[in-house]
């Protein structure tokens, strides 16, 4: 699927590119013109996808750099980053180790942050945008979701920051609700995600249906297009209660 913007003379690294949103933001980018390296922990699933891919992971020393100096080596700079990495235990806070917090946020937010501060000089030297994903649950958190939660409201605070530290950047939050087709559950117990299910729909924060992957894909793609500031996208599934974007 392409879309209506020429991405022609963008070059993107989509970080987190082996599957669900990261992999369709890749893969819609190449459709529309745009020269991509993928990075990702799979290799198997990087294989499959038409763009030049870097094996990493971010949470570890040295991978963060790395994947932006591939990146950087095989399109000679870089107009945009997009950060789409994300994970989450499907447990309560109560029963969280610091092992599960340190993991969740090594992923979410300290990868965005080595990466980001990697790829900054070369952005800025593009006049390009770093984007991250960031997620409707910070401000309507789910039940058994609160490491996740915390999680991207770090990542929030993170984006703010980063037209701090590296002043001109542009810098994109796409909030984004709950979208079909991610393995963002994959690993989640049947029984566990049951009993979660109920908690979701007694309090209200499962919204009016699921968006698809290619929905959020084409609101990145537009804003890697775009010359103008735009700090906040939206793309959910319904809105809150009180008419505003979650």
């Amino acid at each position: 699927m392409s879309i209506s913007v020429d991405l022609s003379d963008k070059r993107i690294l989509v970080v987190g590119a082996s599957s669900g949103i990261g992999r369709t933001v890749a893969q819609m980018a190449v459709d529309s013109g745009a020269a991509v390296v993928g990075s990702a922990r799979r290799a198997d699933l990087l294989e499959t996808l038409d763009a030049h891919s870097v094996v990493a992971d971010v949470t570890l020393d040295g991978d963060p750099q790395r994947i932006v100096d591939v990146a950087v080596g095989h399109l000679s700079g870089l107009d945009a980053v997009v950060y789409c990495v994300g994970v989450s235990p499907l447990l309560t806070m109560a029963d969280a180790t610091a092992e599960d917090w340190s993991r969740v946020f090594a992923a979410n937010v300290t990868g965005a942050a080595m990466v980001m501060s990697s790829a900054a000089p070369h952005l800025l030297a593009s006049n390009g945008r770093a984007i991250a994903l960031s997620s409707k649950s910070v401000r309507r958190p789910f039940p058994d979701l609160s490491l996740y939660s915390t999680s991207k409201i770090a990542l929030d605070g993170l984006l703010r920051c980063l037209p701090v530290e590296f002043p001109g950047l542009l810098v994109t939050r796409v909030v984004v609700g709950n979208t079909a087709g991610t393995d963002f559950a994959g690993h989640w117990d049947s029984d566990r995600m049951e009993e979660a299910l109920v908690k979701w729909v007694d309090s209200g924060v499962l919204g009016g249906g699921m968006m698809h992957a290619d929905q959020v894909a084409e609101a990145v793609l537009v804003a890697v297009g775009s010359a103008g500031h735009l700090d906040d996208i939206a793309v959910i599934d319904t809105v809150g209660d009180d008419g505003s974007a979650p």
